[in-house]
């Protein structure tokens, strides 16, 4: 009786390992990346994990290396990958600059603009 106990435990036990090596998560399909691209050890998820979860599973916009910066961490493994979702961050907005208003030119000394010419005016109106 001990024997078949075993058996069927080490059965068990080997279908199970089995299973999980060869499962590739639905995510990790989707996005085209490996499972230790979102996670230390599955199930805890990485900054790369929590950004994904927490921008409705897109990568649009992340920035691996600031990501991680907020995370406290170093740049994780396979940074040279991208996800299918994967979208360049829109560059910071640059502050405006304060306009100054132009100045007119200082004129020159000794010279004065030259007046409009006049048309002299009629003289005598119909007659």
């Amino acid at each position: 009786m001990k024997s078949n106990r075993t058996i069927m435990l080490a059965t068990a036990l080997v279908s199970l390992l089995g299973t999980a090596a060869v499962a590739k998560p639905p995510f990790a399909e989707k996005e085209g990346v490996s499972c230790k691209y979102c996670h230390t050890q599955a199930p805890q998820r990485n900054y790369r994990g929590n950004f994904y979860h927490d921008n409705n599973f897109s990568f649009a916009g992340f920035d691996d290396a600031a990501e991680a910066k907020k995370a406290g961490v170093e740049v994780g493994p396979e940074a040279s990958s991208k996800p299918k979702s994967w979208t360049a961050p829109e560059a910071p907005a640059e502050p405006a600059k304060p306009t100054t208003p132009a100045k007119p030119a200082p004129a020159k000394p000794g010279k004065k603009a030259p007046a409009k010419p006049t048309k002299p005016a009629k003289k005598g109106g119909k007659g």
